[in-house]
């Protein structure tokens, strides 16, 4: 299981890599600008993490057994890239439909990346924790909440990003940040199951 574990993480760290470098292409020719407006997507901030914590993890078990520390790392990483997956299909998804959202780089980025951190970690990696270890994974969640609602609705009109993610459509920020605060504690509390 340590080897099929640190392919996994391997071939997570690499797949996203490559997708990230990829964002600052536009028709082959480089465009820092166009790679950095990328970074305020969930999606890409949530497979960046979870690849720092995947390379993270494989260069552990390459080691030996992965320190409880480097574990906490990865699951913070899989519960990120997992709220991207459940926020797709159910959220995203319905509005905006599938298609788009996985097809090219999203099919990775939105489901074969969050798949592949889930398989390793809840069946190659994953200790027992702690309820406190498991609500940890909310921080990601709530730390990107509290950018999105100060550049969507707090900024300054000139420096506000696009509600892009919908997530204060009617003025309904509360109940968006809320549910996504709920639904995170659901999937932290599943793997805390598992």
């Amino acid at each position: 299981m340590r080897i099929a574990s640190i392919v996994i993480n391997a071939v997570i760290f690499v797949v996203t890599t490559v997708l990230l470098v990829r964002c600052f292409y536009k028709e082959g020719q480089w465009q820092l600008r166009r790679g950095l407006k990328a970074f305020r997507y969930f999606t890409v901030l949530s497979n960046a993490f979870c690849a720092l914590t995947a390379l993270a993890m494989a260069i552990s078990q390459l080691g030996g057994a992965a320190s409880p520390a480097v574990l906490t790392f990865k699951y913070l990483g899989t519960v990120s890239v997992t709220v991207t997956l459940m926020t797709v299909f159910l959220f995203l998804g319905p509005t905006q439909g599938y298609r788009a959202l996985l097809s090219g780089d999203s099919f990775y980025m939105h489901l074969a990346g969050p798949l592949l951190a889930i398989v390793s970690f809840c069946f190659m990696e994953k200790r027992d924790m702690t309820m406190a270890t498991a609500l940890t994974g909310l921080l990601p969640v709530l730390l990107y909440g509290v950018v999105y609602l100060n550049r969507v609705v707090y900024a300054p009109e000139e420096k506000r990003w696009e509600d892009f993610y919908g997530f204060n459509r009617g003025g309904k920020w509360p109940v968006a940040f809320g549910a996504m605060l709920v639904g995170t504690a659901v999937v932290c509390l599943l793997f805390w199951i598992v």
